[in-house]
């Protein structure tokens, strides 16, 4: 239950905001430092170039919100899954030690899937725009 709370608690925070927090979250992680380091690295990247991309204007219209919103919705239960190696115990981290790495790799996974479709996302912008 307090999982789901925290993520209702992120409900409209966008990408960007969403990646600096995962960043910061990452940044003092006592447990599964190096997964939580590389996992930001490759978000703090990715953060940059949506910041270019002014996402709230993309997100006013049905045909391109959608996506970016599973993206967003990604990057809150990355953000928990970041968060949770600094709350949980040691022990409970080295009996989950495999499954939060298998977390991880299933976390990026589902986000550089959403990230394929932003050059899509922007071609229909563009469209939309002419």
């Amino acid at each position: 239950m307090g999982d789901f709370a925290n993520i209702a608690q992120l409900t409209g925070v966008d990408a960007v905001k969403l990646i600096a927090m995962i960043v910061k979250a990452a940044s003092t992680a006592r447990m599964h430092k190096k997964n939580c380091r590389q996992f930001a690295m490759h978000l703090k990247l990715i953060g940059n170039l949506l910041e270019q991309l002014k996402i709230s204007e993309l997100k006013r219209y049905p045909e391109t919100r959608e996506p970016l919103e599973q993206l967003e919705d990604a990057l809150r239960r990355s953000y928990m899954l970041v968060n949770s190696c600094q709350d949980r115990s040691y022990l409970y981290l080295l009996a989950m030690g495999w499954n939060i790495v298998y977390q991880f790799r299933k976390a990026q996974n589902e986000i550089d899937r959403y990230l394929r479709l932003v050059p899509l996302i922007t071609l229909v912008d563009n469209a939309r725009v002419r």
